[in-house]
């Protein structure tokens, strides 16, 4: 026997407990998440933005996104481990030269 399509309409339909449900569950996550782990996410975005600019030559923007992780990683000194920062602090080292080098010698 098939469904009416009222009743097929509904099956997809969100109930307003689900909802709740599922926001509850972002909070938790949200309340249990450690802020170095979601700066450090950031910084990871932020390294692949500034590599993606500076391919498309969008030199201030490039520029904004190594600032920010340059900026980041000063207030992850000492909440994440050496290695991880010693890695992004390179990438920030070679975004910089990469970053002069589309700029070009001054003028």
């Amino acid at each position: 026997m098939s469904e009416s399509a009222d009743e097929q309409a509904g099956e997809g339909e969100i109930t307003p407990e689900a909802a709740e449900e599922t926001l509850n569950a972002m909070f938790d996550a949200i309340r249990q998440a450690k802020v170095s782990d979601l700066v450090l996410s950031t910084a990871s975005t932020l390294t692949s933005v500034a590599y993606g600019k500076l391919e498309l030559k969008e030199l201030d923007q490039a520029k904004l996104a190594i600032d920010a992780v340059d900026a980041l990683l000063a207030l992850l000194a000492g909440q994440v481990e050496d290695g991880v920062l010693r890695d992004f602090t390179q990438a920030v080292t070679n975004l910089k030269l990469a970053y002069a080098a589309a700029v070009g010698p001054a003028q």
